[in-house]
């Protein structure tokens, strides 16, 4: 009986676990529930995936990342533990200049004039680094690492660092704002839909 009830506890643990550490499948990509920053890192897990559609085709997936879960955008943002932002490019047609505009548009929309000239310079800096050659299948991470700030790297490179938590917190709210890039993207982002 004792061998039973432990093989039970067995199972369940182990089904726990496999939910809650491997990789789901969203649109042939492989995204992993949990990841760590660095190794022996800070641990963030899955918090929303979404796919950004053109034409029927999708062109990129977006995942978001937290080392703290938090119900609401206004959570996420006050919240300054570890967090990362992954886009997966799926499609050819996918442009640096596209994005780059998508998201300078995404972050004038969700801040005051006096927050984008405070803002201005870590935006210009975000743009360089971003502007390089992205292709079908690349991978591309935006990390907010506390005490240094917004990373960001491409399939594992690491392009630059912008430093404090100001920029990261705007970058989010062009997808999590009152005023986001898709506002099917932020419900599927924040996992609502």
């Amino acid at each position: 009986m004792k061998s039973k009830v432990y093989l039970i506890i067995c199972s369940v643990a182990a089904a726990w676990i496999s939910g809650q550490v491997f990789a789901k499948d969203l649109k042939g990509v492989k995204i992993e529930e949990v990841v760590n920053l660095s190794i022996g890192g800070e641990e963030l897990r899955l918090k929303g995936t979404a796919v950004r559609n053109s034409s029927h085709q999708s062109v990129y997936i977006g995942g978001l990342y937290l080392q703290n879960d938090a119900e609401n955008v206004e959570d996420i943002l006050d919240n300054d533990g570890a967090k990362r932002f992954v886009i997966y490019c799926q499609n050819s047609s996918i442009k640096p200049d596209a994005l780059i505009r998508a998201l300078n548009l995404g972050i004038t929309a969700n801040h005051s004039e006096a927050e984008l000239d405070q803002l201005q310079p870590m935006v210009e800096q975000f743009n360089q680094l971003w502007r390089t050659e992205i292709k079908e299948g690349d991978k591309v991470w935006i990390d907010f690492v506390p005490e240094t700030g917004t990373i960001v790297s491409i399939n594992g490179k690491e392009k630059g660092t912008i430093p404090g938590k100001a920029f990261y917190d705007a970058f989010l709210k062009t997808w999590l704002g009152d005023k986001p890039i898709n506002p099917s993207m932020k419900k599927q982002l924040l996992g609502k839909g």
